[in-house]
């Protein structure tokens, strides 16, 4: 009879074999692909690595020689933030090819591309590049969706929700956005000129998850909403603290079964997160349900008439059918309720975040508030009561436009895109032939796309701006703005070169919804207002310099983190009378 440390020691002999063998494997496929290709021998698809190794980067990064970190950091989720062009610049363009590389590791076969033509082709192929296995089991939680599914399916949601997302719900979103960002300025001033808080990034979370009831489900909130905070009969929590708890959970422990959840021990680390998320995943699609209902009910009692807000809309467009819509099936309960939660989650937390470091570089660069002021100056009414039309105001907010895209280039909501081949891919680009075997996860890397210099250097420079060696990585509007003899104002990058809400067929449905709510809340915002960061006192009792603030704002952009999607630490979730978070400053300019 075999030792105990005989059959410990065989069966890791055999592990240590398995990982020898699909490393061998991977590099033959490497070999084949046509890409440059690096070996790094290291499981990136071991969970355990996978959970631990974003918390361990900085201490990685401290400590382990550099010419190991250098490959070892490609294998952390998020990755592409924080090391941007150097994988491509190190190990790609030694072997003849900058814009792409194979991983070659003893876990899945990778490909990683900043390269437009395929990205292009990647993002216009849904059936050959489809979603990859954890973007399915972590955003179908509530029903399958116009993201997590593929093929026939696909194509009819997507026929569905894509026909709900129009001019009149463009209107909805702006008008719910100018109401929200009044009632944040209404808590930041009071009745005074200028007012600072440390909690203005949790406000454009509440401006947008508002902005979600509204638009998305047809239920307004008030800003100062204690009328809506008491549940409904049987419910623990309300239909708006219940999004909240699921969005915050989207990227990790929602996947948890709720059996888990709601048995988790009180006596263990995060248990008040894992209790309230248990009630969270129960109520959300019961109140869910509920409105749609309310909805249905609704529809009939006013003999079809719909409303302005997503739901409505598409239950409209799902069970009624009209026009284009005949003949395509109906959402089953299970999609509805899936492609609700995909527009919750997606609407808050990408606007969220793009507003938050929209507010934080326009603190850094006073310049481009006053090159927004004199656009918003000349659209908005100088009387402050008039209600703004959108249809009037949006077409022509282009410096506001240009500054959302520009944040969107330099601190995309999603740093990747990935997808995985089922059966073997082909893809020829003007760099040559390129294979994909079967089960190749490919990530398109959306910062080294977005920082790209032969695309972004110098582009569509001002009179009184100079070239830069460094352009691309400045936060500069003006190059989305085109010269008066282009057709457009507005720069269109070529293709593949710049994809925030992805590309293709697959190309977000919220993207024109995105657009308006962040115009709407800085028109609002910036109308009669500017905002600057609060100056730290030093040890002396001095205020820091000018060069110090701005040190420390830059500081606080790069400490961020890649988790349903790129946020700063350290900004949410603050309290005033905390010494925490970023407080910034809202003053009246006129």
């Amino acid at each position: 009879m075999p030792s105990f440390l005989t059959i410990v020691a065989s069966l890791l002999l055999i592990y240590c074999s398995s990982l020898g063998y699909r490393l061998l494997v991977n590099l033959f496929d490497a070999r084949k692909s046509g890409f440059p290709y690096l070996i790094i021998p290291w499981d990136q698809n071991h969970f355990l690595w996978m959970i631990t190794s974003v918390p361990l980067r900085p201490w990685l990064l401290r400590n382990m020689p550099k010419w190991i970190y250098d490959r070892l950091s490609l294998t952390i989720y998020g990755f592409e933030f924080h090391e941007e062009l150097r994988p491509f610049e190190q190990y790609a363009a030694p072997q003849g090819n900058d814009k792409s590389y194979a991983m070659v590791t003893p876990g899945k076969f990778e490909v990683s591309t900043r390269d437009p033509e395929i990205t292009a082709e990647v993002l216009h192929r849904p059936r050959d590049f489809m979603q990859v296995d954890l973007t399915v089991l972590f955003m179908g939680r509530f029903g399958q969706n116009v993201l997590t599914s593929d093929g026939d399916s696909w194509a009819r949601q997507r026929k569905v929700v894509a026909s709900v997302i129009n001019e009149r719900i463009s209107k909805t979103v702006f008008n719910e956005s100018i109401h929200q960002t009044k009632g944040l300025l209404g808590e930041v001033l009071g009745h005074g000129n200028t007012g600072e808080t440390n909690r203005i990034f949790d406000m454009m979370k509440k401006i947008t998850v508002n902005v979600l009831s509204g638009a998305g489900m047809g239920t307004s909130v008030e800003w100062k909403n204690n009328a809506n905070e008491k549940p409904n009969p049987g419910f623990k929590m309300t239909y708006i603290e219940a999004v909240k708890h699921v969005i915050e959970s989207v990227a990790g422990p929602i996947i948890l079964p709720r059996w888990f959840l709601s048995n988790y021990p009180n006596f263990l680390p995060g248990y008040k997160t894992l209790n309230s998320l248990s009630y969270a995943v129960t109520e959300f699609p019961m109140h869910t349900r509920n409105m749609l209902n309310q909805e249905r009910h609704r529809i009939v009692t006013a003999h079809g008439e719909t409303r302005n807000n997503i739901m409505s809309q598409l239950l409209h467009a799902s069970e009624q059918g009209d026009g284009k819509m005949k003949g395509v099936k109906a959402l089953s309960e299970d999609e509805m309720l899936g492609n609700l939660f995909i527009f919750t989650v997606a609407g808050f937390d990408t606007t969220a975040n793009t507003l938050a470091y929209a507010l934080v570089l326009l603190s850094r660069y006073p310049k481009w508030q006053e090159w927004m002021f004199e656009e918003i100056d000349r659209i908005m009414p100088s009387d402050s009561s008039t209600n703004l039309d959108y249809a009037a105001i949006f077409p022509k907010a282009t410096r506001v436009q240009a500054c959302m895209l520009e944040v969107l280039r330099l601190f995309p909501p999603v740093i990747h895109i990935a997808k995985m081949t089922k059966t073997s891919q082909k893809i020829q680009t003007s760099r040559g032939l390129f294979s994909f075997p079967p089960n190749t996860t490919v990530y398109v890397n959306i910062v080294g796309l977005h920082l790209d210099p032969a695309v972004w250097r110098n582009l569509n420079l001002a009179e009184n701006e100079e070239k830069s060696e460094t352009d691309e990585l400045a936060f500069r509007p003006t190059r989305w703005i085109n010269p008066s003899t282009e057709s457009s104002q507005i720069f269109k990058p070529p293709k593949g070169t710049y994809v925030p809400w992805s590309a293709g067929p697959r190309v977000c449905p919220g993207q024109k919804m995105a657009q308006v709510e962040f115009t709407a809340i800085f028109l609002e915002l910036f109308h009669k207002h500017r905002i600057e960061a609060v100056p730290l006192k030093g040890a002396s009792g001095d205020l820091e310099t000018r060069v110090q603030l701005e040190s420390r704002l830059d500081a606080r952009m790069r400490d961020s983190i890649s988790v349903l999607t790129l946020q700063m630490n350290g900004v949410y979730n603050v309290k005033d009378s905390q010494d925490k978070g970023l407080k910034l400053r809202l003053s009246k300019r006129r």
